[in-house]
């Protein structure tokens, strides 16, 4: 079986970037995730990026794919599933089964649930965690959105394009996001803001009709969106007995080492970058990673 220099486990921007910067430095490099571009897919656009801007999600997406296809670093579409210790690292897939010298670690942060009465029963039916995906679905209908950070305040901006009206419900008393997507939403006369409020109980029929939130209000609602943040899938952390904190991200140094010899890490499942998780962070996360693996591969 082949022996990478390094395998790269996650295809969004810390991936991306880790990929291309191996290929810079030399190394037999392969970058292993299920979706390519990662969450950035579900942003409605950015603007914080430089030298591109006025962009959505999806096409920024298109842009660090297709810079990975041009350096022709190869990439597989699976799922890794186990990761195994040794000398040598073996990866195993959902399709296949892979070794490396050494791992890094970007496969990001997956959206995290609430604890809201009947939820699951209407995930689907009106209940959704990416607004991407179902924003053709809200035309001229009544949406919620739960949060108060980036990505909340974006996709209820993008939502109001086509509802008829949107609620943004937030449990503290100010919005998180930046300020440019905080004034841009505060013009925007189809959005009601809810502060301090969190949904208690979903309600309906054969699909999601009503909300009722901690402050008594009942609201008629046709989609609700949750977008709450993420947390980091700890599965495969489990597996190699990887040091986190205790909100469960991987704790790195300034190389983006981690305590296991040959693993590293980078993007949103770190302590770097002072807890700014951005895309801009992610990308430099991914390429002082691979700075780390050259160091450790040419010191052994």
């Amino acid at each position: 079986m082949k022996i990478y220099d390094l395998i790269v486990i996650g295809a969004g921007p810390a991936g991306i970037t880790a990929g291309i910067y191996a290929k810079n430095f030399g190394l037999n490099c392969l970058i292993i995730g299920e979706k390519q571009g990662g969450l950035i897919n579900a942003a409605y656009k950015v603007e914080n990026y430089p030298g591109i801007f006025n962009i959505s999600g999806k096409e920024l997406s298109k842009k660090f794919t297709a810079h990975q296809r041009y350096l022709k670093i190869p990439l597989k579409k699976e799922r890794v599933e186990k990761i195994e210790r040794g000398k040598i690292f073996k990866i195993i897939s959902d399709k296949n089964q892979y070794q490396s010298r050494t791992i890094i670690l970007a496969f990001g942060t997956e959206t995290k649930k609430l604890d809201i009465e009947n939820i699951k029963k209407f995930e689907g039916k009106g209940v959704s965690y990416q607004a991407g995906d179902n924003a053709f679905l809200v035309k001229n209908k009544i949406v919620a959105v739960v949060g108060g950070a980036n990505s909340a305040v974006m996709s209820a901006i993008m939502l109001a394009e086509e509802a008829k009206k949107v609620y943004l419900i937030y449990r503290r008393d100010k919005l998180r996001a930046d300020a440019i997507w905080v004034n841009k939403i505060k013009k925007l006369k189809n959005v009601k803001i809810i502060y301090k409020a969190n949904i208690l109980v979903l309600k309906g029929k054969n699909k999601l009709e009503e909300i009722i939130l901690d402050n008594g209000r009942k609201l008629k609602i046709d989609n609700l969106l949750i977008e709450v943040g993420g947390v980091v899938n700890t599965f495969l952390l489990r597996d190699l007995g990887l040091e986190i904190n205790e909100s469960g991200y991987i704790r790195v140094n300034s190389a983006q080492a981690t305590n296991i010899p040959g693993v590293f890490a980078a993007g949103d499942i770190t302590t770097s970058s002072n807890k700014f998780r951005q895309i801009i962070t992610a990308a430099a996360e991914g390429a002082i990673a691979v700075l780390g693996v050259y160091n450790y591969l040419n010191k052994k």
